[in-house]
């Protein structure tokens, strides 16, 4: 073991017949073991070494100077290639992207117009990005009489919102983690950084330099921020996905997200909601003061459980996982928001804002709000929370519509369409003919249905009247509703009606007193004659609608 990390330290001169694979798999194993090791560092930045390797070798030399936290070193490496073989692509590519990221507005700009003696305008554009691509604008210096403080303001607002950002996810004290990434094996991981964690070091997280991550729990078992992970399932994490499966997934992500909003209120404020950056989300919750682990675990594992048996796309997981260390463990640790993974290289964004910028999605931290401490004190009754306490202003939208919101927790199908609807999505046609066919039957349902869609950008309060009044018959089944969402799970756990027919109605409290809610066996018209006429009357209808 000594040999190997002498040979790592002081390697012989490269010949020709030097196996350049072998020696940059060692190097990239020890680098990956310990990005920061000083020895992997000191290798890594020997130029007489990377000036003897191939051009394919020199790239893979450059990255794994950037895992290092090397970027001048891989800078270095960039700018011998471009210079030597000044038609290669891939390495005017890397050299430009760096100085992108590092925002070396500069030597970016020298670096550009050399590319361009050799390269395509358009594709050297396309590497840039969008603030560095655009020309600055023209001023006039003499009118301009704040030009002088500006870069002054800009660090200050800048120093803000890093602060804010620390202050907002903050972990452990002592120890953070940074990520470590072999692309080649498609393995990624996390080493202990033995320090606190600076301004700096969020810097070189947003700037995608490195990726870090947080550990919850300190040593007195306490935790400032907790949160749900929502995942993908194994099986859906594929790139090529069927149009039934992407509905799918797209109604059962509103349906996740709107629960775990309403079962959140009784808190006082909704989870700041994060992509993570391609499997799923994070629902992050923020005490006001350190409190316990057990209690933050406690209250957000109740509102996870109660949603985990209607979901089928994705798993979720509450952070932190235990109550106390043990032994000399860290704990969990969750990456910092707003980074960019290093083995998928996706970045992580707040949704609900609108701009992805790093500026903007800075910004929109100040909108977050701290949960009183004590409000973890009483969790959330009853292990399914089958009574949730509502943040006053949802309470009155609650009591207003209680038969929406009981069947949007009481039956997933119907609650996924519900919950698309209530972000103001449009609807598909099957899922509207579902919305239609039960909330239609209850005795609110016109009031409840311009609720609904009045979000809708396609929303006409006229056609929403018109295709009420056009009911007819009974509520839609539940193994219609079934077949039409494709879902594949059992139903639920209820007695069907008088004759022995299932539908959602059935779960409220409020059709039950319907007058008239008697079932035929078949929702299907049975008088082919029948049929014709209510199709004249509704044709009728339509012309008339349309004068």
């Amino acid at each position: 073991m000594e040999q190997n990390k002498s040979a790592l330290t002081f390697p012989p001169p490269i010949s020709r017949e030097t196996d350049y694979t072998l020696l940059i798999k060692q190097l990239g194993k020890a680098v990956l073991d310990n990005p920061g090791g000083e020895k992997s560092q000191r290798l890594l930045a020997t130029e007489s070494l990377w000036h003897q390797l191939p051009t394919a070798k020199a790239l893979e030399w450059a990255d794994l100077a950037k895992i290092a936290g090397l970027p001048e070193t891989a800078l270095a490496v960039y700018a011998r290639l471009t210079g030597k073989e000044p038609e290669n692509e891939a390495a005017w590519e890397a050299y430009i992207q760096l100085l992108d990221i590092l925002d070396y507005t500069k030597r970016l700009g020298s670096v550009v117009t050399l590319a361009q003696n050799h390269l395509p305008k358009k594709i050297i554009s396309s590497w840039i990005s969008r603030n560095h691509n655009q020309p600055p604008k023209k001023t006039n210096d003499n009118q301009d009489l704040d030009a002088p403080v500006r870069p002054f303001v800009q660090m200050q607002t800048r120093h803000a919102m890093l602060s804010l950002y620390l202050n907002i996810f903050s972990g452990r004290r002592d120890v953070f983690a940074r990520q470590w990434a072999d692309k080649t094996q498609g393995k990624s991981g996390y080493v202990p950084v033995r320090r606190p964690m600076e301004k700096s070091d969020i810097e070189d997280h947003l700037k995608g330099i490195k990726t870090y991550g947080i550990y919850l729990m300190g040593q007195d078992a306490s935790v400032r921020c907790g949160l749900i992970d929502a995942d993908l399932v194994p099986a859906l994490r594929g790139k090529n996905k069927k149009n039934a499966v992407l509905a799918q997934i797209r109604k059962e992500q509103a349906y996740m997200i709107s629960r775990i909003k309403d079962a959140s209120s009784g808190l006082g404020v909704a989870p700041l909601l994060e992509f993570s950056g391609s499997k799923g989300f994070h629902f992050w919750f923020f005490p006001d003061r350190p409190i316990k682990a057990a209690l933050v675990r406690k209250v957000l594992s109740n509102i996870a459980d109660s949603l985990k048996p209607d979901l089928d796309c994705f798993d979720l997981e509450v952070f932190p996982k235990q109550d106390h260390l043990s032994g000399k463990g860290l704990g969990n640790l969750v990456k910092l928001p707003l980074g960019i993974h290093r083995l998928s290289g996706k970045r992580s964004y707040f949704p609900n804002c609108i701009k992805k910028d790093i500026a903007s999605q800075l910004a929109f931290l100040e909108q977050v709000k701290k949960i009183p401490a004590h409000a973890f004190d009483d969790p959330l009754p009853g292990k399914e929370c089958k009574n949730l306490i509502f943040h006053p202003g949802m309470e009155a939208i609650v009591k207003e519509y209680p038969d929406l919101f009981e069947l949007q927790r009481l039956c997933p199908p119907v609650g996924q369409i519900i919950s698309l609807a209530r972000e103001g999505r449009s609807l598909r046609v099957r899922e509207e003919k579902i919305l239609f066919q039960t909330i239609g039957f209850l005795p609110d349902a016109k009031k409840i249905f311009h609720y609904l869609l009045q979000s809708d950008p396609e929303y006409n309060p006229h056609m929403v009247d018109y295709k009420l009044s056009r009911l007819r018959g009974t509520p839609l089944g539940c193994k219609r509703i079934h077949s039409l969402t494709g879902v594949a799970r059992d139903f639920c756990n209820m007695s069907p009606d008088s004759i022995g027919y299932l539908h959602p109605l059935i779960h409220l409290k409020g059709w039950q007193k319907t007058i008239g809610n008697k079932t035929p066996v078949s929702e299907k018209t049975r008088n082919l004659e029948e049929a014709i006429e209510g199709l004249k009357s509704a044709i009728l209808q339509v012309e008339h609608f349309l004068v």
